[in-house]
């Protein structure tokens, strides 16, 4: 049984990071994006690097277990000065690909610039910026309750925004 109809998509948008990882879990229904679901994947601080990651993995498999999405959305890396962040950030990536790669589940990534400028209008806008218009596009009465939240939701939109400008240019 298919979890949604030919018309309504449904994704998984994730904003990566080693101790607090953002989701949201979207659905387009015609005009209108759905939020389903939308938290954080916490890891406690004693945690190694390795049952970290391994916890990361298996709660976007659950995810995507149990709202079937077409598709996984994820920030694509981006160089800090600490080349040891930029590393974890991969990795995490690399475990939330691996989910989803193992579910033949497709992912498609996106620069944080290309979001805030897809959600904000700017590219440099901040993340607070971002969380008031994640609020108003996706008419939510309140924002979300963590930056992390709000930036994984903004995946998606832009996901969105851009499988809107591909059917556009179909016609």
């Amino acid at each position: 049984m298919r979890a949604e109809d030919p018309i309504n998509i449904r994704i998984i948008a994730i904003d990566p990071g080693i101790s607090i990882t953002g989701y949201g879990v979207l659905e387009k229904r015609d005009d209108e994006i759905i939020v389903l679901d939308a938290g954080i994947i916490k890891n406690p601080s004693h945690r190694s690097p390795a049952q970290k990651l391994a916890r990361i993995h298996s709660v976007v498999g659950g995810l995507i277990d149990r709202y079937l999405p077409r598709g996984l959305v994820l920030e694509d890396v981006f160089y800090h000065k600490n080349i040891r962040s930029t590393l974890t950030l991969g990795e995490v990536r690399g475990v939330c690909s691996l989910a989803a790669a193992q579910r033949d589940i497709p992912v498609s990534t996106y620069a944080a610039r290309r979001v805030k400028k897809a959600v904000v209008g700017n590219g440099a806008a901040d993340k607070s910026q971002v969380q008031k218009m994640v609020q108003v596009l996706l008419k939510l009465e309140e924002p979300p309750a963590s930056l992390d939240i709000s930036d994984a939701l903004a995946l998606g939109i832009t996901y969105f925004q851009d499988k809107n400008d591909l059917n556009d240019t179909d016609d």
